[in-house]
């Protein structure tokens, strides 16, 4: 698992350097294979918005864009496909230094001076699992509110390392931010952060949406639906990007990046469906009567048999529960209704349809270790805040929360004399 520290900060004071950091965790018995500093390589590349572009007079596939950097105006010159005018992009100024060891210096480009270089998420040592599709072939534009000037390491927190931490089967606990952060805590005997709890507003009436939700299935103890209404299809804010992708998670749009960020934050996967895609405005979970053929996001057709868990509407389903969704539901640029589920599945069940259909995912690898039944309650809160502070939609009120099995907290009696 990838903890980016500055992730880890907004839920734990860390008051010592990271190695003593990483020794600590290491001794609670989550073992910190690597400390990743991921800003070793880079020197002199800062952010910049492109404020004109004009053809290359002797070059048909190459433009001259006029880059704001904050103290000055560059003249520089790209092949690029994707720049526009009004972006911002990282921009390696000449002396700027790159990962392995690429030193940038002024150039001539067909009789054009160029003072530097627009650079590429691979120009700057990002992992190609990483970067975001769009931006694989051109250059990487920033988030809007990416301020111009800053030094790329600040701007997309490369200046943080990266733990590289080996979580054992028995601590699925662990396979989250807030659950390093609890054993950061407790290792390093600081406080953990209080955070605000449930701070959105929601409009209208979910039962005016989605009618229903049913469990047929003993082998799902908790599922709870949230709608989200005039939903926004966009990139996600650079913050929530950077995040990720130090995470080891590529950004897709706001609505799976926040999916992905809260199951990252909380250890519970979490889907979002299509509403308008789901048969009668339904959701059942159940597990089909005979075997049925199904096609997962991936756009591979997969042989569903009677013991495993699927999520369906009025018609068939759209999902394998805990595992992966399918196509016909998937979030698209058109969506504009959304359901959030959450949900708590029996773990030998996941794991025997995961390892059967050879699909391990980010979410059987969770589900599979066994998690906590009131964990659904945290994470659909905490996607519903994310949801209102960045504008994806209109969170819609009242919620479906169906439960089949207890959920309670255990009580654990310690004497502190006899803990060593």
């Amino acid at each position: 698992m990838l903890l980016p520290i500055n992730w880890l900060e907004k839920f734990v004071d860390i008051n010592t350097d990271v190695k003593t950091l990483s020794d600590k965790i290491t001794d609670s018995g989550s073992h910190v294979d690597e400390i990743i500093v991921r800003n070793r390589d880079i020197e002199g590349v800062v952010t910049g918005k492109i404020i004109e572009i004009n053809p290359h007079p002797d070059a048909d596939k190459l433009v001259v864009c006029k880059v704001d950097v904050g103290d000055d105006i560059l003249q520089i010159v790209t092949g690029a496909p994707n720049v526009v005018e009004g972006v911002v992009v990282p921009v390696a100024k000449v002396g700027a230094i790159l990962p392995g060891d690429k030193k940038i210096g002024e150039a001539d480009m067909r009789g054009v001076i160029s003072a530097g270089m627009l650079c590429s998420p691979a120009e700057l040592g990002f992992n190609i699992s990483v970067i975001p599709r769009e931006f694989r072939d051109g250059i990487w534009l920033l988030g809007k509110d990416t301020e111009v000037g800053v030094d790329i390491n600040k701007a997309l927190n490369l200046d943080s390392e990266v733990l590289d931490v080996e979580i054992t089967p028995n601590r699925p606990d662990c396979l989250s931010i807030y659950g390093m952060a609890r054993e950061t805590s407790a290792s390093l005997k600081t406080p953990m952060k209080e955070r605000e709890s449930n701070n959105f507003s929601e409009d209208g009436d979910i039962k005016d949406y989605l009618y229903g939700v049913s469990i047929d299935t003993p082998y799902c103890e908790r599922y709870i639906a949230k709608v989200i209404d005039n939903v926004d299809i966009k990139p996600s804010p650079q913050w929530m990007k950077n995040d990720l992708m130090a995470a080891g998670i590529r950004p897709i749009n706001n609505i799976v990046d926040i999916t992905n960020y809260v199951m990252l934050e909380y250890g519970l996967p979490l889907h979002a469906f299509d509403l308008d895609a789901l048969e009668g405005s339904k959701i059942r979970v159940y597990q089909p009567s005979s075997e049925i053929e199904f096609e997962t996001l991936d756009g591979k057709k997969r042989k569903i048999l009677p013991d495993d868990i699927m999520i369906g509407d009025a018609s068939g389903p759209i999902g394998i529960a805990g595992v992966m969704g399918g196509l016909d539901s998937e979030i698209t640029s058109k969506t504009k209704r959304i359901v959030i589920e959450a949900a708590f599945f029996e773990k030998s069940h996941i794991r025997k349809t995961s390892k059967r259909l050879n699909l391990r995912s980010e979410a059987s690898s969770r589900f599979e270790k066994g998690l906590d039944i009131a964990l659904p309650e945290i994470a659909i809160n905490r996607v519903c805040e994310l949801a209102y502070d960045i504008r994806v939609g209109d969170v819609i009120g009242g919620i479906y929360d169906v439960i089949k099995g207890k959920v309670k907290s255990e009580v654990v009696n310690l004497r502190p004399s006899r803990a060593t």
